[in-house]
């Protein structure tokens, strides 16, 4: 009988009940112990609820490796900060772990899975005997300079700042785990771009993994009829494009929508005053921050989610939408242009007018889509089964 080939995984965040990278971590672990013997390495915190799961819904095959800091250590973490400082030492001591257990074990596949950021250490990607693979990854996508009228004063001293540090940190820690990787997995195609030269072989894959929703009940639009709603879904930070939103609104393309605001953040004051000037502040609804049940309610009865972010690395709530039915308008950066297929919405330029373009990309809906079941978690074993083929690469 043919032994089934063994795989290593490192997910800092993993929640069966997560979402974004928590649900990516554990989506693709999962997905990865159909035709693998699979051991997990996560964080400790994350033990019990993944214990309660299995105990639950069993994965054969998933073996979780619990890993934390000393306690001491633990008392020093303060948000947000601990993830510049936190997250390294622990990818320190998973690096140390995944020497140990490759020594025991022999495996077949060492894979980095979370955090899915390309300026941040991936304590197990180091040369192996094993296959090492990298990803999914995002972060290279950035707000163009070019739109600092949407950025505003502090967003754009924002991305500054982030251009330069995580630029840096590209550099020395990024472009290595590129060159060690023997598959590096590119969130989007500006990360695939950026490292394109320095990787071994590299694919574009979002880290996405939502399956279609079902209503409960018929559908129910928000408006009357010849009215209808748009749906921001993100924090109201200035990279989110939130004031693109607004100023959609405005064109004359869009006089029969109104937006729904579903979220919060520091560009809120600023969100508002805008929708003001605008004089559309009677077609803008703020709702603030809703549960994700919510959110997924809202999709139900939307004709569409707008979404303008300028560095988006995925895009789960565009996901989300496609997975709902509810068509998307996006901008052509990042994850959410790979994720929106044809016919499931409309990726606009960034280049020239990109407000006219969202405002005449609402306009040419015509209604709900079918839900989208191309980004589920049924894709992935195939994948990583693809993936995880050619073992035992010597560096």
């Amino acid at each position: 009988m043919t032994s089934r080939p063994k795989v290593l995984i490192s997910a800092y965040a993993c929640r069966p009940q997560g979402g974004s990278e928590p649900g990516a971590g554990w989506a693709w672990a999962k997905a990865a112990a159909r035709d693998h013997d699979v051991w997990l390495l996560t964080r400790r915190k994350f033990a019990h609820e993944i214990a309660d799961e299995l105990a639950i819904r069993p994965v054969p095959g998933l073996t979780v490796v619990p890993l934390e800091l000393p306690s001491w250590v633990l008392k020093l973490r303060r948000r947000p900060a601990d993830v510049y400082w936190y997250y390294p030492l622990w990818q320190r001591l998973a690096a140390r772990t995944a020497r140990e257990l490759h020594a025991e074990h022999s495996y077949d596949v060492i894979h980095h899975l979370t955090f899915a950021v390309d300026w941040m250490a991936a304590g197990v990607v180091r040369p192996s005997s094993a296959k090492v693979i990298w990803g999914p990854v995002g972060g290279s996508t950035t707000a163009p300079l070019s739109m600092a009228h949407w950025l505003g004063p502090r967003g754009v001293v924002g991305e500054l700042v982030r251009r330069v540090y995580t630029g840096i940190r590209r550099h020395l820690t990024g472009r290595k785990a590129a060159r060690t990787a023997d598959l590096m997995v590119a969130q989007n195609n500006d990360v695939a771009e950026t490292f394109r030269s320095y990787a071994r072989e590299i694919v574009v894959q979002p880290n996405v993994a939502i399956s279609r929703f079902t209503a409960s009940g018929p559908y129910e639009p928000f408006g009357p009829p010849g009215v209808k709603t748009a749906l921001f879904v993100g924090r109201l930070i200035p990279w989110k494009g939130v004031l693109l939103a607004i100023s959609a609104l405005a064109r004359p393309e869009a006089a029969n929508w109104v937006l729904r605001i579903i979220g919060d953040g520091p560009d809120w004051e600023r969100a508002e005053r805008l929708a003001l000037q605008l004089g559309v502040r009677d077609r803008v609804e703020f709702t603030g921050q809703l549960p994700r049940e919510s959110v997924l309610a809202a999709m139900f009865r939307a004709d569409a989610v707008l979404a303008p972010a300028l560095r988006e690395a995925a895009g789960w709530a565009v996901t989300e939408a496609l997975a709902s039915g509810c068509p998307v308008v996006c901008l052509d950066r990042g994850g959410p242009s790979v994720i929106v297929g044809p016919g499931e919405g409309v990726v606009v330029p960034w280049q020239g007018d990109p407000v006219g373009g969202l405002a005449k990309g609402l306009a040419s809906l015509d209604g709900r889509i079918t839900p989208v079941d191309r980004w589920g978690p049924d894709r992935l074993p195939d994948l990583l089964t693809k993936w995880y083929a050619g073992a035992h690469v010597s560096h």
